[in-house]
């Protein structure tokens, strides 16, 4: 099984293409390389090929990276399950997580974060906690999602060493921290893995 997230950039016309873009393509390098990773297409879309395990959390940090600008956001749906074709390109593959992650983008509407898999159940219950997170998430100031993206790619780095990286004070990262929602944002990756965990195992 795998994970298929495809998004597109919100209010990608309130900045110039190439400011963007090259953030954009900066964020989506973290996560492997063109085109059999990911991809852009359409202007403001792209696909991105992860782990099930990594997915949430893949898809948290990207969103945190895009929000180091404040004019835009990020619409994200992730599709959990199987992969039956590999193209050469991301886009050209097939199997139900890239259905199931083209379905929930097309019914995002208004949200900008879905995960569906095959389970009803399971989805509803993301959908619950995703939604609760995303109060949080969709407000991020562009000082929060920095300091968020640096902690949750390196959840051991103490507020000290990331005061320093960014030439701040440890008041203002703890602050950052604190109205970003970093502790309920690290307790809902650690939920989606130990349920992502036992839906892998008894799919396969």
């Amino acid at each position: 099984m795998i994970a298929i997230i495809t998004g597109d950039v919100v209010h990608s016309r309130s900045l110039a293409p190439e400011k963007w873009l090259n953030h954009l393509k900066k964020g989506l390098m973290l996560f492997g390389n063109p085109p059999a990773d990911w991809e852009i297409y359409r202007g403001d879309g792209f696909q991105l090929k992860t782990s099930c395990q990594e997915a949430l959390l893949h898809a948290i940090l990207l969103k945190a990276w895009i929000k180091h600008f404040k004019e835009i956001d990020v619409r994200l749906s992730i599709g959990i399950g199987k992969e039956t074709f590999v193209g050469t390109k991301v886009t050209e593959g097939n199997g139900t997580a890239f259905e199931l992650s083209g379905e929930g983008f097309d019914a995002l509407e208004k949200k900008n974060l879905i995960l569906l898999t095959e389970d009803k159940l399971l989805n509803d219950t993301f959908r619950v906690v995703i939604d609760l997170a995303l109060l949080v998430m969709d407000k991020w100031t562009e000082k929060s999602a920095e300091v968020l993206f640096i902690k949750l790619r390196n959840p051991k780095l103490n507020q000290t060493k990331i005061a320093q990286m960014l030439n701040k004070k440890q008041g203002t990262i703890s602050e950052a921290l604190k109205r970003g929602g970093y502790d309920e944002i690290e307790q809902l990756i650690n939920f989606y893995n130990q349920i992502m965990k036992q839906y892998v195992a008894t799919s396969s």
